[in-house]
Order: C-alpha cells, then sequence, then structure tokens
C-alpha cells in the first residue's frame, strides 16, 4: 500500500491546488491502516466524517484508520497554507457467511426409545440401514434403536423446513 499511497502523494503535490478542488481518491478497507507521507510536516487535518476515519499526525505523517463502511473527504493543510485533499473511500470489511448448522446427534441404546419434539411435523424420513425405525405422532417422533451404527434422520414440518439428525445407536 505504501508505493501506491507514494503515488498519490507525488500526484497531489504537482497537482497542488488543483487536487484541493476535487480530491485525490484513495481507497481503503476497513479496519487498513494507511501512512501518508510528507515532505514537510502537517499544521492541520480535517475530515467530513470522524466516526470513518481515524487520523493521527505525527510530523510529516498521517496515519489513517479505516473505522467503518462509507465516504468522506480528508484535508491535510501545510504552515505555508498549501492544502491536499483526499476523497476516501472506505470499503467494508467481509463478513464470514455463518457456518452451517451441524446436524444434532441423538445416541441410543439398542432398544431404547426417544421422543424428539417437532412441532407441526409433517414427515420423518430415515436412513434405511437397520440402525433404527422411526414413528411420526402429533409434533413429534419416536426413534427407536434396533442395532449398532448411525443413520441419518431428517424431520420435515408443515411449511418444509428440514431438521437433520444424526442417530448413533451403541
Amino acid at each position: 500500500m505504501r508505493a501506491p499511497v507514494r503515488r498519490l502523494l507525488a500526484l497531489a503535490a504537482l497537482l497542488g491546488p488543483a487536487a484541493a478542488a476535487g480530491g485525490v481518491p484513495l481507497m481503503l478497507a476497513e479496519r487498513q491502516v494507511a501512512t501518508l507521507e510528507f515532505d514537510r510536516p502537517v499544521a492541520r487535518l480535517a475530515t467530513t466524517d470522524p466516526d470513518l476515519l481515524a487520523l493521527e499526525p505525527s510530523g510529516a505523517r498521517v496515519r489513517m484508520t479505516g473505522l467503518r463502511a462509507g465516504r468522506a473527504s480528508v484535508e491535510v493543510a501545510f504552515a505555508d497554507g498549501a492544502i491536499v485533499a483526499y476523497d476516501v473511500t472506505v470499503e467494508a470489511a467481509q463478513r464470514p457467511a455463518a457456518l452451517a448448522a451441524a446436524p444434532a446427534v441423538l445416541e441410543l441404546a439398542v432398544g431404547e426409545a426417544r421422543r424428539v419434539a417437532v412441532p407441526g411435523l409433517a414427515r420423518a424420513l430415515l436412513e434405511e440401514n437397520g440402525i433404527a425405525r422411526v414413528t411420526a405422532e402429533a409434533g413429534a417422533a419416536v426413534v427407536v434403536g434396533v442395532s449398532p451404527g448411525s443413520a441419518a434422520l431428517v424431520l420435515v414440518d408443515g411449511a418444509g423446513a428440514r431438521t437433520t439428525w444424526s442417530v448413533r445407536v451403541r
């Protein structure tokens, strides 16, 4: 990031007052830190949205941190009256998609029966491998362990929502 920022600064220095009129575009990501380096000390900083960017001047440097997504203008002023303006866009950080819910686990002993409450149960689908049996009752599924092993059980309600269970018989 440093080389592109230096190129932007060189462009801003060449453009002088023209850069202040339009602003040099600068993009950051949320939580990204960029350091702007100048050839003279910074006298004053201003931004249109202090909640978007954290600005920390230190001599001839300005440390800029993207705090949240959005757009703002930043003006860097020097003692001789020169001003450099930036149009800063902070892009939102990518949030990971919610992890898929792991199937619920139902552990049974051979011959043990367990009732699983499922309001509005319409269907109970059990892998046919002789490990367990399932019967549907009003608002519940009754699972009975038949032999050691594991099987998949899918419970479907009246709206079509599915809940997957892993049945383990020991």
